[in-house]
């Protein structure tokens, strides 16, 4: 019966992927306005304290919400633009490096001629920015969904005391209310982490004058919500930048390698834990399986929504009794047995 109930389970969880995965145009601006929504909330809250109405509240948060998103495209557009023009500019130099590496490595030549390799990377970018445009025309999606997720918040403990007995509404409320507390908490702290380390890194690359040193620290807010994976990435691209910027010189990619990895190391590995705790903390395994899983179906998107998402559902498995032995295993079992 146990391997059965397995089985089902198994079957469920795969159906569930596939629906996810074949309607990810509905559901990630879903997930994002969600998630917006959550990071929003401290506004919505101070709102609330300082006794705005409530119509001038919601325009209020619609308008910081709509600038960011707009602010937020044009800088992509205008960063992916650079990036092209500087790729031109250094296509001499980066021809050099190329096949000064094919002698160190002893490959011929004449296999290096067929390749175009400016043409390769012009490729990259083109679809880098097709994903921007991409994202940028789900942008509408995802203000539908926020703005409909604000006008629905002040109904909803309302609409559970009707659907539900009275003790069985205290109940879920209390749940809903400490799941939604601590996932905005979480977010709120974990995009002010994100926050300050694109700051450092953008100071830190713009005194050593590393090309598109704004565009470095954006990408470094954004890894920031995937630990790990998310830190090695936003390193090494700056540091392929200075390299190919700074070329026959060794000294500057050394700096902006030690300088973003002391930075990250720094805001991962000890502001982080102590902002956060180690009540969130997840298995490194989690992680990678969350990360392989939410970017395989998701892709993009799914890889930078992915920590958050596995943070949620153990914060979700937490609140619930049942399902907290679920949340122990996807600790990182720094947390203490309580007694």
């Amino acid at each position: 019966m146990k391997i059965l109930t397995a089985l089902v389970a198994l079957l469920c969880a795969l159906s569930v992927g596939a629906v996810l995965s074949m309607t990810s145009g509905i559901f990630i601006p879903l997930v994002i306005a969600w998630f917006m929504l959550q990071i929003f909330s401290p506004i919505v809250t101070l709102g609330e304290k300082i006794k705005l109405p409530p119509t001038v509240n919601l325009i209020l948060v619609c308008v910081v919400f709509l600038g960011v998103c707009y602010l937020g495209i044009r800088f992509s557009a205008a960063q992916l633009a650079e990036l092209d023009r500087i790729l031109a500019a250094y296509r001499p130099k980066l021809s050099e490096m190329i096949f000064n590496t094919a002698a160190m490595l002893q490959i011929p030549p004449e296999v290096l001629y067929d390749i175009n390799w400016l043409g390769i990377l012009r490729q990259f970018i083109r679809d880098i920015t097709e994903g921007v445009y991409a994202i940028s025309a789900k942008v509408f999606l995802i203000v539908v969904f926020f703005i409909l997720m604000l006008l629905e918040a002040p109904f909803f403990h309302s609409k559970i005391d009707m659907a539900f007995s009275e003790s069985n509404s205290t109940t879920i409320k209390n749940i809903m209310s400490s799941i939604s507390s601590e996932i905005s908490s979480y977010l709120s702290v974990l995009t002010l982490i994100g926050l300050a380390t694109g700051v450092c890194v953008w100071i830190v690359l713009a005194i050593i004058g590393v090309e598109l040193a704004a565009a470095w620290a954006v990408l470094a807010f954004f890894m920031n919500y995937i630990p790990n994976v998310g830190a090695v990435i936003s390193t090494i691209l700056p540091v392929m930048m200075a390299v190919l910027q700074f070329s026959p010189g060794y000294i500057q990619p050394v700096i902006v390698l030690l300088a973003v990895s002391v930075i990250q190391f720094v805001f991962g590995n000890i502001v982080a834990p102590r902002m956060l705790g180690s009540k969130l903390g997840l298995s490194p395994v989690v992680i990678m399986i969350s990360f392989l899983v939410w970017g395989t179906m998701w892709g993009v998107s799914g890889a930078v929504l992915s920590v958050p998402i596995a943070s949620i559902i153990k914060i979700v498995c937490e609140n619930v009794p049942s399902l907290k032995p679920i949340a122990i295993l996807m600790g990182n079992g720094r947390e203490r047995r309580q007694t």
